[in-house]
């Protein structure tokens, strides 16, 4: 039994220290704080290395994300330029349009004033030419009173401009008196005529209608009429103050 033992002990010394026992390896030890170091460090690195050449996969591509930017920056400095551009073109187009329009105003006005002056002027050589008639012809100065230029004109839709000069030759006293109207016009629709009497229907025609004068004097007015007529006969007569006796008349028609 003994050399039964001791040929196990050696057996086993042998299979442990000799040529067929099993090779001696020494590891070293490390804690998981090392560990975890190791593992973040890496992840740094790898994810560096796969931005790294993302990034550079895209410059080789021919997309840089910094010179994207910078177009973008650049591009959107020029939209603003060109929004302020356009605003300021905005207001000198409505500032130009305003002065145009003031200006065509203004024109129009002036071209009105000047059409007034002008015949106010041709008025005005008429009448001269007519007092230096009257004034010189002996004869026609003793006829009395007379109607001159009577005129009749639309002055606006619905209603209408008529002007007088009613004379006096020879006359000693002023005269006084009034002048009475009748405005024939035809409806457009069935082409019926209406005469209008005035001021009798248009009371507001009285102060133009009344007369104070020696020599001569000039009278104006404005009467109204439906929208939808026209004048075609303008009656004018004279009434001294007092009377119902006509002195003098005329009449145009249009």
């Amino acid at each position: 039994m003994a050399i039964l033992r001791s040929d196990r002990i050696v057996s086993e010394l042998r299979r442990r220290f000799g040529i067929s026992a099993p090779k001696l390896s020494v590891r070293t030890h490390w804690s998981w704080k090392v560990k975890g170091t190791i593992l973040g460090v890496t992840a740094l690195v790898l994810a560096g290395l796969f931005y790294g050449g993302f990034d550079a996969g895209r410059i080789f591509a021919g997309f840089n994300v910094g010179k994207v930017r910078e177009e973008q920056q650049r591009l959107t400095a020029e939209l603003n330029i060109a929004r302020a551009e356009n605003s300021q073109l905005k207001r000198d187009s409505i500032e130009l349009t305003n002065n145009s329009q003031m200006a065509l105003g203004a024109k129009e006005v002036l071209s009105k004033q000047i059409v007034t002056l002008q015949q106010e002027n041709t008025q005005l050589k008429e009448e001269a030419a007519f007092f230096e008639k009257l004034m010189g012809n002996k004869n026609g100065a003793k006829n009395g009173l007379a109607v001159q230029r009577l005129q009749a004109e639309r002055d606006s839709v619905g209603t209408y401009r008529f002007r007088a000069l009613v004379v006096q030759g020879n006359a000693e006293s002023p005269f006084k008196g009034r002048l009475s109207l009748t405005a024939t016009i035809v409806m457009d629709g069935d082409g019926k005529r209406i005469n209008i009497n005035l001021p009798e229907e248009q009371p507001a025609l009285l102060p133009s209608l009344a007369l104070d004068f020696k020599a001569y004097q000039r009278v104006e007015g404005v009467f109204n009429v439906p929208a939808n007529a026209q004048l075609k006969m303008l009656q004018i007569r004279v009434f001294p103050a007092g009377s119902t006796t006509a002195k003098a008349q005329q009449s145009i028609q249009l």
